[in-house]
């Protein structure tokens, strides 16, 4: 296809995407950013006769999914509302002064909120960009709701702004914790706006931290909410890609398609995990592993949102959520259904390089009380070459990757179902070298070598109002896993199967109480889990009848609001496992409180601190593995004891410049006892043992900033990490793996036009260490250390109408030269353009 764009914006394009190594790294984030609005700034300079009010009205039936009437002009500007005074400050929606209603307590379906709360709109989907405006006209002076505050949907707009805005599900830098909300214009220069971010700051609410719906001002825990469109905005086609690019989250890929996803330093081994993965509030870990696959195999689709807790999680979910929780949110037929209609649908597709396709369709529909939604994706690639090795004749073509997933969802009145099942063919790349010792997650490959994986979720909810005070939640779910690994034998060059299953079938029940009010919240229940694994590599000794494990957990969490500015809260969790003894011989039951205050000192300031402890179980996998793989051996131990961490933060919120800007200051303290890693034994083998302690010293920094007049948002994120291993035997303190000292996440989004979008992510990773060893010739070991790196990804996209838009992506704009695990190089620029269709 050729180029209409003038010269300038190629020769910038060629120095930004050269990769050359003269082009100095802090420059390249600022050169990609003009390089994507210059594209799109070029057309929309071409424009120089505005559309009459009347003409731009014509065959226009306003900006989709709003229902608003078009209001005639006025002669005279909406005026400003009156500032608070500093001394009636008080919460917009305090309980002392405003109802509250009930809020239900599935995550995946909020309920709506009353007519005179405006409820958080859907997140637009992965290439929606800003949609035409009927006129430019200066509505009528709307009538503040109670409170004082402008409602979003009433909010005015200036009429000498030049940018037209977004939709009004538009979302808020992730930073901000407010992503995936806005009001109808949050770009707008309207002269309302600070009064609806202050609304915004109250009608905010996320269901993770407390197993009910919170509103964001209100959590003691540092919080992300993260719509679905902030995902496809980093061009990732797995969990691990996208979370690498939101702040405090760390993922790294390995070989053999392992992947590790960490949280403030406290990083993962790639047969276990200390951060918890949801979707919808159930547990998607790995019964044998305790692993979540952040890879092909969890497709991101149909999603609504992401909730991220960064820091303990276990005092309401138990072992797992020791560093943080992750919890993917899907839509629901009410999501896809226009109002109006009983029918939508929703279509992409996506193609790019390396023979990459990308297909998802979902279609949803009503009848009567019966709600249903149907969705198939399909990600098909034959991937990178990226171990390719010219000197031994190798071309590596095991990256390739199919993956299909059906899912439905069916909802009548308080009961709802859903299930999916994944079926993936992939390849499993290797490593380069055998040059290091002690951990088999990146040994030699066999270019033949290919992994066969099914996966089949299902869930039954119930949520009931039972009484004025009362509301009560129940589901059951169940996960069933096969996963086959043909792996070649170098010796007699047959592919020889590794077949592994898993079970699990789990409960929960749960009930919100509100008391004098709604000014006392508890939330109180149990849940239980039993598992049974069927492993071939297991310690000699064992059987399939001793890798089962059953979980019972019960938990109490509360909320007290003694005045305006004030908020308590606290809860605890007791947890029991049943592991026979002879696979876990130290098996202990464990209890998790946590304690925490919010303090809304001013109405732009607000602190928070929290304690919490942790713990995380030895996996069935740390407990029982005996496996060879290639060159290396690694094996369990039944003697290990469970992981705890103690955890103390304090963060402010800073709201300066008539909340065009939010500032967030977050410092941790923790402390972990009782560290689990593989330890090395001799020859190349390893086993897993309690190696020491851990103690984790950090600070976040994050500012977020709207600039109404040129409809842009811009983010930028640092976090300081001091991670250190203590061995138990009192030797010196060494750096934990995969914990870098500096790490930097910068985000520029802008409108262009009336139609366009461009999104720029920039990251920067500094120095870490990699679990692996170097093997001197002396004999001698070393553990390796990684460079830093900066990598970036934009995307621009455009509406061509109100059912038709498109994106173009590129990943790794500057083709960046780095690895994230110690052998595997990550994959190089990527360009792809994806379609979306909506009816």
């Amino acid at each position: 296809m050729h180029s209409t764009v003038m010269s300038w914006p190629r020769r910038i394009a060629a120095v930004v995407l050269s990769g050359r190594r003269g082009s100095r790294t802090l420059l390249r984030l600022p050169l990609a950013l003009f390089l994507a609005v210059g594209l799109l700034a070029v057309p929309a300079a071409a424009q120089t006769k505005p559309k009459s009010v009347a003409a731009d009205g014509q065959g226009k039936k306003g900006v989709k999914g709003k229902g608003k009437k078009k209001v005639k002009a006025q002669p005279t500007p909406a005026p400003a509302p009156a500032p608070i005074p500093a001394d009636t400050f008080a919460p917009p929606d305090d309980p002392s002064t405003t109802t509250i209603p009930e809020e239900p307590l599935t995550p995946a379906a909020p309920s709506t909120p009353p007519a005179n709360e405006p409820a958080p709109e859907p997140a637009p989907s992965p290439v929606a960009a800003p949609a035409p405006a009927p006129a430019a006209t200066t509505p009528s002076p709307a009538t503040p709701p109670p409170g004082g505050l402008a409602a979003p949907g009433d909010s005015p707009m200036a009429p000498t702004s030049p940018f037209v805005g977004p939709e009004g599900n538009r979302p808020l830098p992730p930073p901000s914790s407010m992503a995936g909300v806005g009001p109808d214009d949050p770009l707008g220069a309207g002269s309302n706006i600070e009064d609806q971010f202050q609304q915004l700051l109250s009608e905010v609410k996320v269901t993770t931290a407390g197993k009910r719906q919170q509103r964001l001002q209100d959590v003691p825990l540092t919080v992300a909410w993260i719509p679905a469109e902030e995902l496809a905005g980093t061009g990732a086609f797995t969990l691990c890609e996208a979370v690498q690019y939101f702040p405090g989250l760390e993922c790294r890929r390995g070989a053999m398609r392992k992947v590790s996803v960490s949280a403030r330093g406290l990083g993962s081994n790639f047969l276990s995990n200390r951060l918890l993965l949801l979707k919808d509030g159930r547990p998607l870990m790995d019964p044998w592993t305790g692993q979540f696959y952040a890879d092909e195999t969890t497709p991101m689709t149909n999603l609504k949102q992401v909730e991220v807790i960064r820091g303990p999680g276990s005092s309401l979910y138990g072992s797992g959520a020791f560093s943080g929780v992750i919890n993917l949110i899907e839509r629901q037929p009410s999501d896809l259904i226009p109002e109006g209609r009983d029918f939508g649908l929703e279509g992409r597709i996506l193609a790019g390089q390396n023979d990459t396709y990308r297909v998802q369709t979902t279609a949803a529909g009503r009848a009567g009380p019966v709600e249903m939604l149907a969705n198939y994706y399909g990600f098909f690639t034959d991937g990178p070459q990226l171990l390719n090795e010219a000197r031994k004749n190798v071309v590596d073509t095991n990256e390739d990757a199919k993956v299909h997933q059906v899912s439905g969802k069916l909802k009548v009145k308080n009961f709802s179902l859903d299930a999916d099942y994944t079926d993936s063919n992939l390849g499993r790349p290797g490593g380069q070298t055998l040059s290091f010792k002690g951990n088999c997650g990146r040994c030699h490959y066999t270019p033949d070598d290919n992994e066969y994986v099914q996966n089949l979720n299902a869930s039954a909810q119930f949520d009931s109002q039972v009484t004025d005070n009362l509301r009560v939640y129940a589901q059951g779910y169940t996960v069933f896993k096969r996963r086959k690994i043909d792996l070649k034998n170098m010796i007699t060059q047959i592919m020889q199967p590794s077949l592994g299953k898993r079970r699990r079938f789990g409960g929960e029940v749960r009930a919100l109480l509100t008391l004098n009010d709604n000014k006392l919240n508890i939330t109180f229940g149990g849940d239980a889990k039993d598992d049974i694994i069927n492993n071939q590599n297991i310690l000699q000794g064992l059987t399939r009848e001793d890798t089962v494990q059953s979980i019972f957990g019960g938990f109490v969490d509360a909320e007290y609001r003694p005045m305006a500015r004030v908020v308590l809260s606290a809860g605890a969790r007791y947890d029991r496992y049943q592991i026979p003894e002879n696979v876990w011989s130290q098996r202990t039951d464990q209890i998790s409180p946590r304690a925490s205050i919010v303090f809304h000192a001013m109405e732009d300031l607000t602190l928070r601190t929290n304690y919490g402890r942790a713990f995380r179980a030895p996996t069935l996998a740390e407990l029982a593995i005996n496996q060879q793989m290639y060159a290396a051996t690694l094996i369990g131990s039944p003697d290990l004891r469970a992981e705890t961490l103690d955890t103390y933060e304090l963060a402010v919120d800073f709201w300066p410049f008539q909340r065009r800007v939010r500032m967030t200051a977050t410092g941790f303290y923790n402390r972990a006892t009782n560290f689990i890693n593989q330890q090395f034994m001799f020859g190349s083998t390893s086993q897993f043992r309690n190696i020491g302690d851990a103690r984790v010293v950090g600070a976040e920094l994050e500012m977020a900033a709207q600039i109404p007049s040129l409809g842009s948002s811009f983010d930028v994120a640092y976090q300081f990490l001091d991670a250190q291993a203590l061995p138990f035997d009192g030797g010196p303190a060494t750096q934990l793996d995969y914990a870098p000292h500096h790490r930097v996440y910068a985000r520029a989004r802008s409108a262009v036009g009336k139609v366009g979008f461009v999104e720029v992510y920039g990251l920067y990773v500094g120095e870490r260490f990699d679990p692996g060893f170097i093997v001197e010739t002396t004999g001698e070991t070393r553990r390796v250390q990684l460079p830093g790196y900066v990598t970036a990804t934009a995307r621009v996209g455009v509406n061509i109408n109100e059912n038709v838009s498109m994106s173009l992506l590129g990943t790794n704009l500057f083709d960046s030269k780095y690895e994230e695990s110690f052998g595997f190089p990550a994959p190089p620029r990527g360009v792809f353009t994806e379609v979306k269709l909506s009816y």
